[in-house]
């Protein structure tokens, strides 16, 4: 019984939510990003366009990259850094992408900003898996809470 109540509560309501998993390759200075959202969310959020007012066109990579490069920001002591879309694809009901950003030699902070679709659902939860030489954190963002800042060094500093 409890779980077709669950059942229910979940088709009545549904989960609004997205996985992000950045992590830092300190030898090659590589952010490896991996990003998954449902699909039909995705295309909800895209439709509401830039931040900045833009409207989000062209190729469907074209326009993967601008929603991503808008939505999810990884800054180096406050220098944005410049993601390429490495790859992009449709798994069922979820789109799944990786990019790729090469990083700074030495930083002190890293800033971690994630507003998928912060516009859309007052209940989304934005999931975080970072990690950076050795130190993992998971984050839990949401609409109101979209900036997550970690003071990083490498274990030669600590």
């Amino acid at each position: 019984m409890k779980t077709l109540a669950l059942t229910v509560l979940l088709l009545v309501h549904p989960v609004h939510v997205s996985l992000t998993g950045i992590d830092f390759d300190t030898v090659n200075r590589v952010w490896s990003v991996f990003v998954k959202v449902w699909s039909d969310d995705l295309e909800a959020d895209m439709k509401l366009g830039l931040r900045n007012g833009e409207e989000i066109t062209g190729t469907a990579e074209e326009r993967y990259i601008m929603y991503l490069s808008d939505r999810v920001i990884i800054t180096e002591d406050g220098e944005p850094v410049k993601m390429e879309l490495l790859s992009a694809g449709i798994d069922g009901l979820e789109h799944r992408f990786t990019l790729q950003a090469k990083g700074k030699k030495m930083v002190r902070n890293v800033a971690v900003i994630n507003r998928i679709m912060t516009r859309l659902y007052e209940d989304q939860a934005n999931m975080l898996l970072f990690s950076y030489d050795g130190f993992e954190e998971g984050y839990r963002f949401t609409v109101t809470d979209t900036m997550k800042i970690y003071q990083v060094k490498r274990k030669g500093e600590r």
